[in-house]
């Protein structure tokens, strides 16, 4: 048999081998991770929250552009999610026979993290798209965007505060010492919601039809999570409500500001989320960090 070429003899080596085998390994070499690319994720990370202050001032900048020229700019946040939650208070009382002093508090502190929770999702599955003029001409951390998302809509849950705050009073929701507990809560609800956020985004840059798809899974999940019901009206169908992960995020809020307090589950259960969510998130965000500049 003849030689074969020095130069020849790696292709005809992976052409011996079976179509299986050569696909495996680029799956493998695909997912493989490198100690550059974990300490560049890392260096991402550090610096993105070490420039906070710019997150903050990008958030902001958001929220003024967005009511630019209006008369009443952010207030329309708050009048537009009063309107809601005065209507979705009666049709929660009227169609499943809860009293108004108990639906109105109630629909309200479960909408406000609502809103929260999908508008964080559905903003950070945009986020680097949004964002594309900055991260092709501008090395900056990816996470800088992140952390703009987050502000942007605290800040909006922060306008919408005001309508709890005005219906708790009328209906004289009495506080309770678990009532300290909600910064808590919130923060880890926002720790739960940065990982989704930042995997959406990552997704969403390769693939653009993944914000449509999450939009539309959104709507689903509202009417399985116990925002306009209680959960005991479901009777023996409480277990949609038990195994949806955003009852117990929604929980850890609405309870201590509805004088309550939250099981010890939920706070498992969101706690678990978290660490494993962001474990798996940044070994993900490592691997593909470096071509999310050649996606958008």
């Amino acid at each position: 048999m003849a030689a074969i070429r020095p130069h020849l003899r790696l292709p005809w080596r992976l052409a011996k081998q079976p179509a299986n085998s050569r696909m495996g390994s680029r799956r493998f070499r695909m997912l493989a991770l490198t100690s550059t690319q974990l300490s560049s994720a890392v260096d991402d990370l550090r610096t993105g929250l070490s420039s906070w202050r710019l997150s903050h001032f990008l958030a902001w900048q958001d929220v003024k552009q967005r009511y630019r020229r209006s008369t009443l700019g952010p207030i329309w946040m708050t009048l537009s999610f009063g309107i809601q939650i005065f209507t979705m208070g009666f049709l929660s009382a009227f169609l499943f026979g809860s009293e108004l002093a108990k639906s109105f508090p109630y629909v309200c502190a479960g909408m406000l993290l609502w809103a929260l929770i999908t508008q964080t999702i559905n903003d950070g599955a945009g986020l680097f798209v949004a964002s594309a003029r900055y991260i092709t001409q501008i090395k900056c951390p990816l996470t800088v965007f992140l952390l703009q998302t987050l502000w942007r809509n605290l800040i909006i849950a922060g306008h919408n505060l005001a309508i709890y705050v005005a219906i708790a009073l009328y209906f004289v929701v009495v506080p309770s010492p678990s009532m300290v507990l909600w910064p808590l809560g919130l923060l880890l609800v926002v720790l739960c919601l940065s990982w989704i956020a930042l995997v959406a985004a990552v997704i969403s840059a390769r693939y653009r039809d993944v914000p449509l798809m999450i939009t539309n899974i959104i709507t689903v999940l509202f009417w399985v999570t116990p925002l306009m019901y209680f959960p005991e009206q479901l009777g023996q169908k409480r277990f949609i409500a038990d195994y949806n992960p955003f009852t117990h995020m929604i929980a850890l809020v609405r309870e201590p500001l509805l004088g309550g307090a939250p099981t010890l589950n939920d706070w498992l259960v969101v706690l678990t989320l978290t660490v494993v969510g962001w474990t798996g998130t940044f070994l993900f965000f490592a691997r593909f960090r470096s071509r999310i500049v050649y996606w958008l």
